[in-house]
């Protein structure tokens, strides 16, 4: 066994311990997660199980009944159907053959082991210029992750198979990228533009073993789902504007778009972000990670449902903002250092206590992906403007 393998196998199995036993800690002090998120979708994979069916509404809202009646009126929880699609709750139907507990202490140890290398691969697409406790700063100590751990939420996951896909697209590990682009699926609503971007850079490079991959992956996963029930794919589509209709705290551009008075003004807000955005970079040198930073952001931007846990996967455009930071001026690099710190960390409390104290809508959250967006943006154009600049011979 070579030194570098073995390393491998260390870490790999240190990271794995370490996990696990987090992983129980997280999943205990939760209760298990019993009552929150997790809960609604290993009910939905118990329902496919038994052979019933998590998209009925009658069966989902009767397996899911104790948690409803456990929640405050204010939370919609679970939905009027399982809003997730079938290849996800084949994901938990095979969770559902545990206990609660151990199936929560598994799913809490995906989630942590997940933010861990997240972390790892947002520091490399940042081509290192970022510190690494700095970036796992911008993960774990921000509102986005501390509520997908307590709830069970995807975002931990989603994050690195985002970040992951990104450097394996880089890398030319085209089995890897493939799979983990297929994995967006899991949750498509918060990789609308993402997917796209990457699947885009895919072509760009001819990298073809990414595409058949990809294709093979989600075959897989939507046969094995038609062959277990093949009526799960209509009801499901229908599932995120009942979802919608449902729940009454949302954090999405349109539900902004509907406190100011009509959801149609979020197309407005949308294509006024994306006008600005353009205006900021055009002309100027962009790099694929910038495009791939963007793309992720601009993705919470136009999801149709989202809540804040969706929200992790913004620490991949802010480790590229900090990292396109280190190329600028020392008064440019300090402002924009602070502007995402803030954002990141503070701004999300004191909108929360905003709408506690003064009962502001929580729909004003959605600010947070838009300026994400701006300052990536802004970043760009400052560190093309100062290259030139470098690069520019002085006249004596």
């Amino acid at each position: 066994m070579s030194a570098t393998l073995g390393k491998g196998l260390w870490t790999a199995s240190l990271l794995l311990a370490l996990s696990l036993v987090c992983g129980f800690l997280t999943a205990a002090g939760n209760s298990y997660y019993a009552g929150r998120d997790f809960e609604c979708f290993y009910q939905a994979g118990r329902i496919a199980l038994d052979g019933g069916d998590p998209y009925d509404q009658a069966q989902y809202e009767a397996a899911t009944g104790h948690i409803r009646a456990r929640l405050a009126n204010d939370i919609a929880p679970c939905g009027p159907r399982n809003p997730y699609p079938p290849w996800t709750t084949l994901l938990f139907t095979g969770l559902a053959t545990l206990g609660l507990p151990l199936a929560a202490t598994l799913w809490a140890t995906l989630l942590i082991a997940s933010t861990v290398l997240g972390i790892g691969w947002s520091w490399q697409l940042a081509g290192h210029r970022v510190p690494w406790p700095v970036i796992a700063a911008l993960v774990v100590l921000t509102e986005p992750f501390m509520l997908a751990l307590s709830q069970g939420q995807f975002g931990g996951l989603y994050f690195a198979l985002t970040a992951g896909t990104a450097l394996w697209l880089r890398e030319r590990q085209s089995l890897r990228a493939g799979v983990a682009l297929a994995g967006l699926a899991l949750k498509p609503q918060t990789a609308l533009v993402s997917g796209p971007v990457l699947l885009g850079f895919a072509v760009r490079d001819r990298q073809w073993r990414v595409l058949i991959a990809l294709v093979a992956a989600f075959l897989a996963a939507l046969a094995a789902s038609l062959l277990i029930r093949p009526t799960w794919l209509v009801p499901w589509v229908a599932a995120p504007s009942e979802l919608r209709e449902a729940a009454i705290i949302r954090n999405t551009t349109w539900d902004l778009a509907t406190s100011l008075g009509s959801w149609t003004f979020g197309i407005a807000i949308i294509a006024l972000l994306l006008v600005v955005v353009v205006l900021l970079v055009r002309g100027r040198r962009t790099q694929w990670t910038d495009l791939v930073g963007l793309g992720t952001a601009f993705s919470v931007v136009v999801a149709p449902y989202a809540w804040v846990h969706d929200f992790m996967i913004l620490a991949i455009p802010w480790s590229l903002t900090l990292a396109r930071a280190t190329e600028l001026r020392p008064a440019r690099r300090r402002m924009l250092a602070f502007a995402t710190l803030f954002v990141a960390g503070l701004l999300f409390w004191i909108l929360e206590v905003l709408i506690v104290v003064a009962r502001v809508d929580k729909s004003v959250l959605a600010l947070m992906p838009m300026i994400t967006t701006l300052l990536l943006a802004l970043a760009i154009r400052w560190a093309t403007e100062s290259a030139t600049i470098r690069k520019t011979p002085e006249v004596t």
